[in-house]
């Protein structure tokens, strides 16, 4: 009989007081119950959740790498219905962490994905990616990501979109979401015929007089160059070129940086004014160096910040 007493209050303890310890768990449990589907475009800085369009807003875009498509880390995990306080990132040791059903840790430089605390978890054939531009953002594949959370994957060779549904649920109807995705991406091609091109994530006009230094400009390289152009003195009409680089300068850089970028190169005159290279570094981290040459004027915007000793030496 106390047995079994005992047993009754074990139990009533059990009802009454788990709900409690992992509240925040249980909270993400639904969250993710709560995603039905997902769809990630290459090219396309927006996901689809549960086939409800417009999509959400990314500050970069899904890319494909040794045939495996990622995602930044954060992204990823909202997109799937993880929390933004269930997603972390240790700077120190350089990983990732996904708090969804699975507690998932991926690290730069590894091939390896802990599970639930276990330290030999899953091999990949890839490893996460860290990207500066547009901004720095730690990529992960979201094959690997998505199937660990819950979620069956499939791969959309003709529309290079990856599709994920919750499993035990039937594949849901993927072509509207898919189609809003297509459609997005012909219009920002659309947008390029007919006056405006991307690089490194900045709207560049076509047909400029800029001198645009695109081979210094590609995503992750080392010394960091975001954007890089030349403004020349004897190259079709100056304004244009003036209004250009004030249309590239402010996609990225505060506008008190930019009017005394552009007050500073409208200095040069002719051949005979130099100016000598004069350096910003503005509130949101990037840096910026304006410099001339006899018939040219350099623009160069940095991901990070520099110190003033660096410009000098450089």
């Amino acid at each position: 009989m106390r047995k079994t007493i005992v047993l009754i209050l074990f139990l009533v303890l059990a009802v009454i007081l788990v709900p409690w310890l992992h509240p925040v768990l249980a909270d993400q449990v639904s969250q993710n119950q709560a995603v039905k589907s997902v769809v990630f475009k290459i090219g396309v800085p927006y996901y689809v959740v549960n086939g409800q369009t417009p999509g959400v807003k990314m500050d970069v875009s899904p890319f494909i790498q040794n045939d495996r498509t990622f995602v930044p880390v954060r992204f990823l995990g909202n997109a799937l219905g993880v929390s933004d306080e269930n997603i972390t990132w240790d700077d120190s040791s350089q990983t990732a962490t996904i708090k969804g059903n699975s507690t998932l840790q991926m690290t730069l430089g590894s091939y390896w994905m802990n599970i639930n605390g276990d330290i030999h978890g899953k091999g990949m054939d890839v490893m996460p990616v860290l990207m500066s531009s547009p901004t720095w953002r730690t990529f992960l594949p979201a094959r690997y990501i998505a199937e660990r959370l819950g979620y069956q994957v499939a791969w959309d060779d003709k529309n290079q979109t990856v599709i994920c549904w919750a499993e035990g649920h039937p594949q849901s109807d993927f072509s509207g979401a898919i189609n809003w995705a297509v459609n997005w991406l012909n219009g920002q091609k659309t947008e390029a015929v007919n006056g405006m091109s991307t690089l490194n994530g900045y709207q560049i006009p076509v047909g400029t007089n800029l001198d645009i230094r695109s081979n210094d400009c590609r995503p992750n390289n080392l010394g960091q160059v975001e954007m890089e152009f030349v403004i020349w003195l004897n190259k079709g009409d100056l304004q244009s070129q003036y209004n250009d680089t004030e249309a590239i300068l402010s996609q990225s850089l505060d506008m008190q940086t930019v009017n005394e970028m552009i007050a500073y190169i409208k200095q040069k005159t002719d051949k005979s004014v130099i100016l000598k290279p004069k350096c910003w570094n503005s509130a949101n981290g990037k840096s910026s160096r304006v410099s001339s040459d006899l018939d040219t004027i350099g623009i160069t915007v940095w991901s990070t910040p520099r110190a003033a000793s660096w410009f000098t030496n450089n």
